[in-house]
């Protein structure tokens, strides 16, 4: 009994290690990891410790499509909306703090001829955005299905809400307006530190056939996916909620030490993951009891 109980435990916990190792891989060797790569990554763990195969594709698939939905949406949106805005931000920031923080925190600690190991885990914490939402949505497929249906429903939400506000109010970013020179210079240290890292390699991905948008700053998702994850891991485990509070101020921290965000883009987007976490957690509230209905008929 007691050898099947590890095995039972190494058949949950062996999947996700892989995941998480072909994710570092993708990172150190700057590739994105989009989604629909993960989902071919994932299947193959799913395939790999049996019985769960099924019910992968009918839980996912649904998932991918939405969000293949809200990237192509995301991309058109700089089509569909010209003016983009670049001084409310501007002096959002510099009303909070009478300076600009993202020029402030790089004349601090930013070193021109020599990137700190800081500038790294920065850098790390930044493209973090793309891998740790999925290894956590992965996680909570693993081991409740019910708060992975919750967390990825609040997801799309937050994602969608996004997708409308930069339709309404495409936003400049910090990197952009110092290029156009509306503010003062700002280091692009992402380019820095990502140069140290190996050689990149193409990964075929449907992502290819999405336009950017460059002009979606507000809300910053970076700030917002962090913060959700958080929301949803504390809800389940207290003590580990808070033990990744760490990881959720650094990327806050990252993306505007980085110039990637103004501070309020990042206030924005604390904002934006509490209310797609309180819609989902109201929506599932009045729905319990009709899953209890549900239940007890099918028994």
């Amino acid at each position: 009994m007691k050898h099947q109980s590890l095995y039972k435990k190494a058949l949950l916990i062996l999947p996700i290690l892989y995941i998480i190792s072909v994710s570092i891989y993708m990172i150190w060797h700057r590739a994105w990891f989009s989604p629909d790569q993960f989902f071919s990554v994932a299947i193959i763990a799913v395939i790999l410790i049996g019985g769960r195969t099924k019910q992968f594709l009918w839980d996912w698939i649904p998932v991918l499509l939405l969000l293949f939905g809200y990237e192509y949406l995301r991309g058109l949106a700089p089509l569909l909306s010209k003016n983009t805005n670049i001084w409310p931000m501007i002096r959002a920031d510099q009303f909070m703090f009478g300076y600009l923080p993202s020029i402030k925190l790089q004349e601090l600690l930013f070193s021109p001829t020599s990137p700190r190991w800081y500038d790294y885990v920065a850098v790390i914490l930044y493209v973090s955005h793309f891998v740790v939402p999925w290894v956590t949505a992965f996680i909570f497929w693993m081991y409740n299905r019910r708060i992975f249906k919750h967390f990825t429903a609040g997801f799309l939400v937050l994602s969608y809400l996004a997708f409308l506000t930069y339709m309404i109010f495409p936003a400049m970013p910090p990197w952009m307006a110092s290029n156009l020179g509306y503010i003062p210079p700002l280091q692009k240290i992402m380019d820095q530190v990502m140069a140290s890292f190996a050689h990149p390699i193409s990964v075929p991905t449907i992502y290819q056939f999405f336009g950017a948008n460059l002009v979606a700053a507000v809300p910053s998702l970076h700030a917002a996916y962090p913060l959700l994850i958080f929301l949803y891991v504390r809800q389940q485990i207290s003590w580990l909620g808070y033990l990744i509070t760490p990881y959720v101020f650094g990327v806050w921290f990252s993306v505007v030490y980085l110039g990637e965000h103004y501070v309020i883009d990042v206030i924005l987007g604390i904002l934006y993951a509490i209310i797609a976490y309180k819609i989902i957690s109201m929506i599932s509230k009045k729905m319990e009891p009709v899953v209890e209905r549900l239940e007890k008929t099918d028994l």
